[in-house]
């Protein structure tokens, strides 16, 4: 069950997990939208379900039994399992009662949390109302699997489920006596993607190597930055190109490219980290400590990622990027009705340790005057390449065979459809079977986000 059925995103989880169940159980699903992929829900859309300002009339009590009669038109006894994605985000204001009135009716409801509202999005966070107690939860990351333990769930009533990677696909490559010249960036391009650090690395290529983008945002929140980093990669002449998918397919872009990069500072799961060697590409990039530990415990090999971009304080104005940040960081832990859980003036200290701070921590005015000045001044680009060693062999990992072809089997080991299946499988049984007694401490799950690293305003 999910809000809707809209092509791609947790639409797309959906498919692969009735995919990888085709063979082994029944399935059901039930979304507020119909949406325009190939996984339609049956035997039709439940309105109620959909987002706010979306969806049909009616409240909680008349969407919870629409709920129940689809479920028994198919199965008079009723299913296992109600497998509902995404329900802590407040995309719906009556999906919480909602589920109340499921369990009470006998459901046994498996949570799958893919995106914590806690994690800096205070537009989707439940201000008052409690998270569903008694009810077995799933996340799709260790550090989520932490810190939801530390917020008051048992070790049997919360699972891992990560995601099932596909192989990208693949196209008929470069034109004869053509060369692979871009380092594909294959995202959508939100804020938290951190777009200036992507324009950044291009900086720091050989020439004729290009940074690629493949599509732009469709939130109208993303779009005024969007249009503000195009405007500047093309009044600056950075080699970057944008919206490459919307003229390519994804098979002709993943060929022509030399390798696959990514400088986002937030992801749930991190397709980004494993998608490319399938294609036989590596990837390039930062490294997200959320998310990169679970794949290295899978025999996927990262040490082509960097964990920061130092930027020496005298290249920008810290005192003016301190106000900022300050600001941002009380600003959104007061959507959340908090004050800062820590000393702002000590973090920043902390942050800036060294007389460095990471690129990620820039706002858009002051990465784009380390942009422009890298463009400008050779002395400026030696001394980033001197703080940050690797800059100049980002090109290194492409010709890496061993590398890529190693983490294209890990990759294709942990992540494949074998591995998914009995996954679910597991958690499903357990499911249906354990009985558990938990409530999340709704607090302590939000101080476990509410921390000063993770007020990174490359990509707020």
């Amino acid at each position: 069950m999910h809000y809707h059925a809209k092509r791609g995103g947790i639409t797309r989880v959906i498919q692969q997990q009735m995919e990888a169940l085709r063979d082994d159980a029944e399935c059901l699903f039930l979304a507020g939208d119909a949406g325009d992929g190939d996984t339609r829900p049956e035997p039709g859309v439940i309105p109620g379900l959909a987002y706010d300002g979306l969806r049909g009339p009616g409240g909680p009590r008349e969407t919870a039994e629409a709920i129940l009669r689809a479920i028994t038109a198919k199965w008079p006894s009723g299913c296992d399992i109600l497998h509902v994605h995404n329900p802590l985000l407040r995309k719906n204001s009556d999906f919480l009662a909602i589920l109340r009135i499921l369990t009470r009716r006998g459901l046994k409801l498996f949570l799958q949390v893919h995106d914590a509202a806690e994690d800096l999005r205070p537009q989707s966070y439940y201000r008052e109302e409690e998270y569903p107690e008694d009810c077995h939860y799933g996340v799709i990351n260790s550090r989520d699997h932490r810190v939801f333990l530390e917020a008051g769930l048992r070790p049997e009533g919360l699972h891992r489920v990560y995601n099932m990677v596909r192989p990208l696909p693949r196209g008929g490559g470069p034109e004869e006596g053509g060369a692979r010249r871009l380092l594909l960036y294959a995202v959508r391009a939100i804020r938290r993607k951190n777009l200036g650090e992507a324009l950044l690395l291009s900086r720091f290529l050989p020439p004729g190597y290009r940074v690629g983008l493949t599509l732009p945002p469709t939130s109208p929140a993303d779009q005024p930055a969007y249009r503000e980093w195009r405007t500047f990669a093309a009044s600056e002449g950075l080699a970057a190109d944008f919206e490459l998918g919307l003229s390519h397919s994804l098979g002709d872009l993943v060929a022509r490219s030399a390798l696959m990069i990514t400088t986002s500072v937030r992801e749930g799961f991190g397709f980004s980290f494993l998608e490319p060697w399938t294609a036989d590409r590596a990837v390039v990039g930062r490294r997200i400590e959320a998310v990169a530990p679970d794949f290295e415990a899978a025999g996927v090999d990262l040490s082509s990622l960097y964990p920061e971009i130092r930027v020496p304080l005298d290249l920008i104005d810290p005192d003016r990027l301190r106000r900022v940040w300050v600001e941002t960081a009380a600003s959104l832990c007061g959507e959340f009705g908090r004050e800062p859980p820590f000393d702002t003036g000590s973090a920043w200290d902390g942050i800036t340790s060294g007389g460095m701070i990471d690129f990620a921590f820039l706002d858009a005015a002051e990465a784009r005057g380390l942009i422009s000045l890298c463009g400008k001044n050779g002395a400026v680009r030696s001394r980033l390449t001197g703080a940050n060693p690797f800059l100049p062999g980002l090109l290194d990992p492409m010709s890496d065979d061993e590398l890529i072809q190693r983490n294209r089997k890990a990759v294709s080991r942990s992540f494949g459809l074998r591995s998914y299946r009995d996954t679910l499988l597991d958690v499903y049984r357990k499911v249906s079977t354990v009985q558990v007694s938990q409530r999340i401490d709704r607090k302590k799950l939000l101080m476990s986000f509410l921390r000063p690293g993770n007020f990174l305003l490359g990509g707020i």
